[in-house]
């Protein structure tokens, strides 16, 4: 094309161009990045599909498509991601939250119904969506988010702050629980923990297994190794009336539900998505945790 092409030739091109190197949706993307480029929502992309684009606009809309088509993932390019329409911002080697995330933080919420104010702890908070949302819907709820990597904790903090809870949410780089020695003070434990089984990673789409911080997505050998350790936190950490919350993998709700029973936690229950997909796994606290 030897003009400057409008908003909607971009994007049919670009379309086109990234569908050739096999990204998934390739037109969403385009979309994405193009309104990025200008400055503007994806939405008024289409009230400006005739606008001429002219640099410095279609110079940093081919660098973004380039980065797209190496199947770097879309949240890294934009920088941000949108969970229970609240903005996070996202950076490299930091877990890229899906949406189906809201259901685990939806289910915490039913768990702790009925109660004035909820003392949480979060177990690998990655970017930090989970304690962030819960917060930000909650203005009694306070809580303990921690991940073992320094760089997630950093964006979670960031996130914490531009949400304006870091007064009620305390981010940490931790390992473990064991650096938690407050036993039945908190009422509610909530992780959405790595849960893909090690040798199925490089199966992934390419954007998870070549992009994802392998930490943040290895479970072990049977995706089931930080399970657990969750439960057994639970059981010391959760004052009475506690519950747990965790999200699983597809096929892992019958294992998870049996190390929760093991470890005498009551009501447990499995729960799936809108898709039908084993999603989440919930318990009460076990009688005689927290210290009783």
């Amino acid at each position: 094309m030897n003009r400057a092409p409008t908003v909607i030739e971009a994007v049919r091109m670009s379309e086109g161009y990234l569908e050739k190197h096999g990204v998934e949706s390739p037109r969403l993307s385009a979309e994405h990045l193009l309104a990025k480029a200008l400055g503007c929502t994806r939405l008024d992309l289409y009230l400006r599909f005739e606008e001429t684009l002219g640099e410095p606009v279609l110079g940093e809309y081919r660098g973004d498509l380039r980065k797209r088509a190496r199947r770097i993932p879309l949240q890294y390019i934009l920088g941000e991601v949108e969970f229970r329409s609240l903005s996070f911002r996202i950076e490299e080697n930091v877990f890229i939250p899906r949406p189906e995330t809201e259901l685990l933080v939806e289910l915490a919420e039913e768990l702790m119904r009925g109660r004035d104010s909820v003392r949480f702890i979060e177990f690998g908070t990655g970017s930090g969506v989970i304690a962030g949302a819960l917060a930000a819907a909650n203005r009694r709820w306070t809580g303990i988010a921690f991940d073992i990597s320094p760089e997630a904790a950093a964006l979670a903090a960031a996130n914490i702050e531009a949400l304006g809870v870091p007064d009620r949410i305390e981010i940490l780089t931790a390992g473990g629980f064991g650096e938690f020695a407050e036993e039945g003070t908190f009422d509610l434990v909530v992780s959405n923990p790595p849960y893909i089984p090690a040798a199925g990673i490089d199966g992934l789409q390419e954007e998870v297994s070549s992009w994802e911080s392998r930490t943040a997505l290895d479970g072990g050998e049977d995706g089931l190794c930080f399970y657990p350790v969750i439960a057994e936190a639970g059981c010391r950490l959760l004052g009475p009336g506690g519950a747990l919350a965790v999200e699983i993998g597809q096929g892992q709700g019958d294992a998870v539900s049996e190390i929760l029973t093991e470890a005498g936690y009551l009501d447990v229950e499995m729960r799936k998505d809108y898709n039908g997909l084993e999603r989440m796994v919930a318990g009460k606290r076990p009688e005689g945790a927290g210290g009783d």
